[in-house]
């Protein structure tokens, strides 16, 4: 069964695509059915870059067990190169509540 479940975030990195080496702009996550394996739902990312085309893209589609899988290897990659992984997310969304509130009202 389809889920619909789409959440996005801003993305600073770079991913290779079809045309080689982009600027990340952007990761939409769904948990959602899966087109390409035999799996009837998994978790996929598309990593973008949307002002370039659909030429930057990234995508995959994980198992829900590979996702988890890879959602742990991130967190023990950054606690292992001393960030804390809590401190990191907070950081970042401070630092994006606070552009907001910098910004005019329009």
């Amino acid at each position: 069964m389809c889920t619909g479940n789409v959440h996005s975030a801003k993305m600073t990195g770079a991913g290779k695509g079809q045309d080689g080496w982009f600027a990340l702009g952007k990761a939409t996550v769904t948990y959602d059915c899966s087109y390409h394996t035999s799996m009837p739902v998994g978790l996929n990312i598309d990593f973008l870059n949307e002002e370039m085309g659909p030429g930057a893209r990234v995508a995959v589609e994980l198992s829900p067990a590979s996702a988890m899988g890879l959602v742990h290897a991130i967190m023990e990659s950054l606690a292992k190169g001393g960030l804390d992984p809590g401190k990191v997310a907070l950081e970042a969304a401070s630092a994006e509540l606070l552009a907001q509130a910098a910004s005019p009202i329009s």
